[in-house]
C-alpha cells in the first residue's frame, strides 16, 4: 500500500485553539480538542483507506473504539510534535492498546532514528519505523497468511516488533521474543508455501525443536 499522500490541513480557527491550550498539561486529553480530534481521525480514516497504518487491517468507519489518532513519533517522548500533521494516522484498537501499554509500562520505542533541531524529521531516513506519510508500507513487510514478514528491512523489522504485529501468537502460547523472531516467522511462512506435505512435517519439525 502506498503512503499516506495529503497531511491533516489546520484551519486558522483550530491554529488559534492549538496556540490557546499550548501550556495546558495533558493536551491531548482535554475537552476542548475533542472536536479537532474527530476531525483529524475522520480526515485520515479516508486518507488510509480504512486500515490501520501499522497492521492494515480495517479501522472502524464509524465508531472511535477501533480508529484512534496515532502518534508516529510517541507523544510521551516528543511532546513538541503532539501536533504535527505527518506524526498524525490513524490505527486499530489492537495497536492502539499495544502502544498505550507500553506507555504505561516506559518502554515506548523510539521511532525516531535522527531527530532535526528545528522541525519535525521529514524523511523515511530519519524514522526507525514504517512511516506511513514517507515510507510505502509494501516495501517494507510483506503479510502472507497473517504472517508480518520483514522484506529485509530494518525499518520493518522494528515495526513488527514495536506494533507486536505477530500478536497472535502470543494468544497460541507462544512466548513474545518468538512472536518478534521475525527469522522465525519466515520459516513458518515458507511451510504454508511448501506444496508437499512430507516436506511441510519436516520442516514443522525442525521449527519444534529450535523453539523447544
Amino acid at each position: 500500500m502506498s503512503k499516506i499522500m495529503n497531511a491533516y490541513n489546520y484551519s486558522e480557527e483550530e491554529k488559534k485553539l492549538i496556540k490557546s491550550i499550548s501550556k495546558e498539561s495533558d493536551i491531548w486529553s482535554l475537552d476542548e480538542i475533542i472536536d479537532l480530534k474527530k476531525e483529524i481521525r475522520n480526515f485520515y480514516r479516508k486518507e488510509q483507506k480504512i486500515l490501520c497504518a501499522y497492521c492494515r487491517n480495517p479501522v472502524s468507519l464509524v465508531y472511535p473504539d477501533n480508529c484512534h489518532v496515532e502518534h508516529i513519533a510517541p507523544k510521551s517522548l516528543y511532546p513538541e510534535y503532539i501536533f504535527v500533521s505527518k506524526n498524525l494516522c490513524v490505527i486499530c484498537a489492537d495497536c492502539n492498546k499495544i502502544k498505550r501499554n507500553q506507555e504505561t509500562i516506559d518502554k515506548v520505542p523510539d521511532t525516531i532514528k535522527k531527530k532535526l533541531k528545528t522541525k519535525y524529521p521529514d524523511k523515511s531516513e530519519h524514522f526507525n519505523i514504517v512511516h506511513p506519510h514517507f515510507d510505502n508500507y509494501d516495501d517494507h513487510i510483506h503479510i502472507e497468511n497473517g504472517f508480518y514478514i520483514d522484506k529485509a528491512s530494518k525499518k520493518g523489522n522494528f515495526t513488527i516488533g514495536a506494533c507486536l504485529l505477530n500478536r497472535k501468537f502470543l494468544f497460541m502460547g507462544w512466548e513474545p521474543q518468538t512472536v518478534n523472531n521475525t527469522e522465525m516467522i519466515n520459516k513458518i511462512t515458507k511451510i504454508y508455501k511448501e506444496p508437499k506435505q512430507d516436506k511441510r512435517d519436516d520442516m514443522l519439525q525442525k521449527i519444534i525443536k529450535e523453539l523447544s
